[in-house]
């Protein structure tokens, strides 16, 4: 297991892909692609989806540039045109990329580029994680991380990324065991796997705390929660449809709704130490 762990360690976010396009919300992003780039030595690729106007990407670019220019980061600019979740897809495939970082906009923002269809598709049907961030996580880190636990299969199977991230920036995870029920059956099960979750965390030397809240609405209860403990980071599992396109509710509402950077993992993942996450 350590091994696999070691290995894991080593490829998981070797290559970033930031999608950009220079507002506040994806600036915030790139500031979150660096730092997770200067602790893995990542190189960053930046997609600007033009929309045809020339100022634009020049805009962007010196941005980029100047931005990164002192911080010792491998950055390279990649413009296209067409259909953002298209190209975002494309180019993480093409790629192989470990982590896709994309501003949100929310509902009702500068410009609804991510929140919407695009997101929910990028999202979706990304291969590697994806963390969106909205515009008011500006300057918050990864000190604290919120990992919510819930009655499902998968739900450990981000249990590696999120020791990865922790052991990286010395953070403490802040375990929340939670279901909108609170039947016999269903608190056993999440108890049972927020103990394999703290075993696993305290086998990594990873600081943790662990609360539990059962017959509760629980994308609320996650966003409550983060805020509470100061959270720069929460980490979801998220299953799709037949269709591939469409996100579950409960992450649907964490990604729209959280201040929260939201880093979204699929039970697809083949970079997942483990089918279990153990």
């Amino acid at each position: 297991m350590a091994n696999k762990y070691k290995y894991f360690m080593k490829l998981a976010f070797n290559k970033i892909l930031l999608a950009f396009d220079n507002s506040g919300a994806s600036r915030v992003a790139l500031q979150k692609a660096c730092d997770i780039a200067g602790k893995f030595d990542s190189e960053i690729t930046v997609l600007f989806v033009s929309s045809g106007k020339e100022q634009e990407f020049s805009d962007s670019k010196k941005f980029l540039e100047d931005f990164t220019s002192s911080k010792g980061i491998n950055l390279s600019i990649v413009e296209k045109t067409g259909k953002v979740y298209d190209e975002v897809i494309k180019l993480e495939k093409a790629g192989d990329y470990g982590l896709i970082l994309v501003g949100a906009h929310g509902k009702s923002g500068w410009q609804p580029l991510w929140m919407g269809s695009n997101a929910f598709k990028v999202i979706s049907s990304s291969n590697c994680p994806v963390i969106s961030s909205q515009e008011k996580a500006g300057e918050i880190g990864f000190d604290q991380i919120v990992l919510p636990i819930t009655n499902s299969s998968n739900t450990r199977q981000k249990v590696p990324y999120c020791a990865l991230i922790a052991k990286a920036f010395n953070s403490t995870v802040h375990i929340l065991a939670t279901s909108k029920s609170k039947s016999n059956d269903t608190v056993n099960h999440v108890n049972s796997y927020l103990r394999q979750t703290e075993r696993y965390l305290a086998e990594k030397d990873i600081k943790y705390t662990s609360e539990t809240k059962f017959a509760v609405k629980v994308p609320e209860t996650c966003i409550e929660y983060a805020k509470q403990v100061g959270a720069g980071l929460m980490l979801i599992m998220t299953d799709t449809e037949s269709s591939g396109i469409f996100m579950d509710s409960y992450s649907q509402q964490l990604v729209n709704h959280s201040p929260v950077p939201i880093m979204t993992i699929h039970s697809r993942d083949t970079r997942l130490a483990g089918k279990s996450g153990y």
